[in-house]
C-alpha cells in the first residue's frame, strides 16, 4: 500500500531524570511525533511515525541513548 503510515508507542522508563526534560528531548529524535510525561508504570510515552515498521528499532535505540532512560518497550500498531 502506497502512503501508509506505520505508527508506534514507546513506553519510557526513567532513573530518576526529569520527565519534562526527557520528553522534550525525546521530541527531536526523527521520527518521534510527540512525547508526553505520565503517570504510572512509565514516565513518558511518545508517538513515532515512520514509512516502514523496520525503523522502529533505531528509533527506540536513539531514545535508549537519552541520558536518564532506563528502559524503552516498543508497542506497534496492528491494523486489522
Amino acid at each position: 500500500m502506497w502512503g501508509v503510515t506505520e505508527v508506534a508507542y514507546l513506553l519510557i522508563s526513567l532513573n530518576r531524570s526529569t520527565p519534562a526534560a526527557v520528553a522534550r528531548e525525546v521530541r527531536e529524535v526523527s521520527g518521534v511525533v510527540d512525547a508526553h510525561v505520565t503517570m504510572g508504570e512509565f514516565d513518558v510515552i511518545a508517538l513515532v511515525e515512520t514509512d516502514h515498521t523496520k525503523t522502529f528499532p533505531a528509533v527506540a535505540a536513539e531514545v535508549q541513548r537519552i541520558e536518564g532512560v532506563l528502559k524503552v518497550s516498543t508497542c506497534v500498531v496492528v491494523r486489522p
